[in-house]
């Protein structure tokens, strides 16, 4: 299995990466989503995008914060590296926790200019084709995407994230009543 992850990740095409789904046990999982709706939320402090986060300095002790530490911690850094083959010691720079409600997006944008893997948990729950807040990438030719990643309940994107623009669309009045809920942490090269 560990073999077939990495041959996904490498084989990816112009952004290296792979989605897997199931990836936290089913109880986990669900109180990470519980954990994210009792969440405290503010508007993302860059004006240019319209959704909102969650510092982690301001949420309760909990299954958040413990997953978000995980990710920002050594262990974790190293977990998704090796998850992937990645070749270099990374470190976590930022674990990022947001919500996007009906009318919020993500518009295009590069994260780094730095070599390392951009890692998004996608805990939306129900996710249905027309509630938008699809991870797209688009192509070099820009007529249309390149890749399109559905927010997947349950499900770890992970992508190489240097020169990688994306963007996620808008989360739309068919979602009215449900968010859109994603942790992404950037993992490295370590300085």
């Amino acid at each position: 299995m560990h073999d077939a992850i990495r041959h996904e990740f490498v084989s990816g095409g112009r952004v290296p990466h792979v989605c897997l789904q199931r990836v936290l046990l089913p109880e986990r999982a669900e109180a990470m989503h519980q954990a994210l709706r009792d969440a405290h939320f503010q508007r993302h402090h860059h004006g240019p995008y319209p959704l909102h986060i969650a510092p982690l300095a301001q949420q309760a002790p909990g299954v958040l914060t413990d997953f978000c530490a995980w990710l920002a911690s050594e262990d974790g850094a190293d977990f998704h590296a090796a998850l992937v083959g990645w070749p270099q010691k990374l470190e976590t720079r930022q674990v990022q926790v947001s919500r996007m409600d009906v009318g919020e997006q993500f518009p295009e944008h590069r994260d780094t200019d730095e070599e390392g893997l951009a890692v998004v948990y996608n805990f939306t729950r129900p996710w249905e084709q027309g509630f938008g807040g699809v991870l797209t990438f688009p192509h070099p030719d820009g007529d249309r995407d390149l890749m399109r990643v559905p927010p997947i309940f349950n499900s770890v994107f992970i992508f190489r994230a240097v020169d990688a623009p994306h963007r996620v669309t808008e989360w739309l009045p068919a979602a009215q009543g449900h968010q859109r809920y994603s942790i992404t942490a950037f993992m490295l090269a370590k300085q």
